[in-house]
């Protein structure tokens, strides 16, 4: 008995998981004044610009090197990586390290016109320290600052996907 009733919760949970409409994430749809775009003010070669220029290109987007007539453009006006103390232990050495990165970007459409202001979108990660493994806390470090480039490259194309 109870072997049947704990298997009809389990099915009823499939269910319900089923039946609600959960899916993978697909391609974002953006405006048709978005299909090519210059980006201005980073590098495109490495780090968080190459991470734009990709997400980009996966939706569809041709990404120019040279301004064209007829793109869009978006403007990086600034972007920040930052490591801020989180907590100091009882011995007061660092316990604990904040990672923050933040970009600002506007977009202007093929006409000019200007299709979003200063808009900024953040992203933070906190990770933890031991003297005792610095090589691998360098390591953690630099695969932390590599998933906050992807967490604001996908905030700048949400943002973008709203655009209309």
């Amino acid at each position: 008995m109870k072997r049947f009733l704990s298997n009809s919760v389990v099915a009823f949970l499939l269910m319900l998981l089923i039946g609600c409409g959960f899916h993978l994430r697909g391609d974002i749809d953006y405006s048709d004044s978005l299909q090519i775009i210059h980006i201005e003010g980073m590098s495109l070669q490495r780090g968080i610009g190459l991470h734009l220029k990709r997400g980009l290109m996966s939706n569809g987007i041709e990404v120019v090197d040279t301004y064209e007539q007829g793109s869009a453009v978006l403007k990086v006006i600034e972007t920040k990586h930052d490591r801020r103390v989180l907590s100091v232990g009882s011995n007061a050495k660092v316990s604990e390290y904040e990672l923050y990165a933040s970009i600002s970007f506007s977009l202007t459409g093929p006409q000019g016109k200007i299709l979003a202001g200063t808009q900024q979108v953040q992203a933070q990660r906190d990770f933890q320290f031991n003297e005792n493994q610095v090589l691998a806390r360098e390591s953690e470090e630099a695969s932390l600052r590599q998933h906050l480039n992807k967490e604001l490259v996908q905030g700048v194309l949400r943002r973008l996907s709203a655009i209309k």
